[in-house]
């Protein structure tokens, strides 16, 4: 399906292609309707231009009368259709007897799209060649595929999806007219058609082919990636419940210098070097690994499907002060060391590591092996006034922080 294929790639990261829900209420103005028949997964699909719309379950040609492959069209459509049995002479009129059902679109000759009298063949290889709808699937479709329709009738064995939540799925389908091999390379391809190449190891690609589910098996999930309030066209992206967000888009929304070091499987930042791994023509490192390589704040935003990457500036009494800012259960916190040395108070660690300042203890939690403190706990230990200026994402400390009295 080469005039649907190249355009849903253009279009991936723009909007995703998913099934509509059950019950849905379906655009009667669909704008450029085409239908994709796939033989081996027994399934219709509806889309508008390159959005795919729903998918439907369907009956197709047995062996001995298979459906024809290739590209056709739309020609004829008649409601409450009669049935001429070839060869016979004879006349079926519409009604609970016709197994053409209540709807015919005829897309070759000889062959069409209809609802059917045997809703238990629905999903298998039974037809003389036609292809069969359950009838309320049928009577749906058959208003919004005008005249010269595209159809095209395919044998794709491994079946990619993309949903609207962002759900990733393959399907490797029974190969019902023993007629082609399904291959990591052909499961490779289709991930690359939909821009996914990579997203699945050789052995996850073979641990699924071997197990040939004949349906749609889910294996991530992909979102829309926010950095400091620019939407990216790059996407983060959940397997086998790891979310992972592309190193080098990030860092450069970020302005942040890394650097990856495939031998040792390490992205090098200024102070942390953490592991990465290559899906396709990109390095992704885990969203946790990214959160201590660049600081900040990942906020995941369902409603949208998003990934919000929000690294802040640390600055003290206007200037910039060196350190990042990370997150420490849910709060904002800042590296210890760097407030401390910046507002002039002395560290001292205790017996046990435990650090504090002139006698007060600092609540600190390692982040990478560095110790951070709350914006929340900052004034108890330092006396210095925080302000976390979410629109300029900035958290600025002042110090000394006089009050009305002229203490601090």
């Amino acid at each position: 399906m080469a005039f649907l294929r190249a355009a849903a790639l253009a279009a991936l990261l723009l909007a995703w292609a998913s099934p509509a829900p059950a019950g849905a209420s379906l655009n009667p103005d669909l704008a450029s309707p085409a239908i994709v028949i796939n033989l081996p997964s027994r399934t219709l699909e509806l889309y508008a231009g390159a959005k795919l719309v729903k998918v439907y379950p369907v009956a197709i040609g047995k062996p001995s009368t298979p459906t024809p492959l290739g590209d056709y069209a739309i020609f004829e459509k008649e409601v409450d259709p009669w049935w001429f049995p070839p060869r016979t002479g004879e006349v079926v009129p519409s009604g609970p007897h016709n197994p053409l059902g209540y709807r015919w679109m005829g897309f070759a000759p000889l062959y069409g799209i209809h609802g059917t009298n045997a809703p238990w063949a629905i999903g298998q290889a039974v037809s003389n060649g036609c292809i069969r709808m359950h009838e309320a699937d049928v009577e749906e479709l058959y208003p919004l595929v005008p005249y010269g329709t595209p159809v095209r009738v395919t044998y794709d064995r491994a079946v990619v999806r993309v949903g609207d939540d962002g759900t990733l799925s393959l399907g490797i389908y029974a190969d019902v007219y023993g007629c082609r091999e399904v291959t990591a390379a052909a499961v490779k391809d289709a991930l690359a058609g939909h821009g996914l190449e990579g997203l699945l190891t050789d052995g996850e690609v073979a641990a699924i082919i071997a197990g040939e589910a004949d349906r749609q098996v889910v294996f991530g999930r992909v979102h829309r990636l926010r950095v400091n309030g620019r939407v990216l066209v790059e996407r983060a992206v959940t397997l086998q419940e790891v979310l992972y967000v592309p190193l080098g888009p990030v860092a450069a929304a970020l302005g942040a210098k890394v650097a990856w070091d495939g031998d040792a499987g390490l992205a090098r930042g200024a102070k942390r070097a953490v592991p990465g791994r290559v899906m396709g023509d990109k390095v992704y490192v885990a969203a946790a690994d990214a959160h201590a390589l660049f600081g900040g704040q990942q906020v995941f935003l369902p409603a949208e499907n998003m990934v919000a990457v929000d690294v802040l500036a640390l600055y003290l009494n206007g200037r910039p002060l060196a350190g990042d800012v990370q997150v420490v259960d849910g709060v904002l916190a800042v590296p210890v060391a760097a407030v401390a040395e910046a507002v002039g108070q002395k560290l001292a660690a205790g017996p046990d590591g435990a650090l504090s300042v002139q006698g007060t203890r600092v609540p600190a939690a390692l982040v990478g092996g560095t110790p951070y403190i709350q914006l929340t706990k900052v004034y108890d230990v330092f006396r210095a006034y925080v302000y976390w200026n979410q629109e300029a994402r900035t958290v600025e400390l002042t110090y000394p922080f006089l009050v009305k009295d002229g203490s601090n």
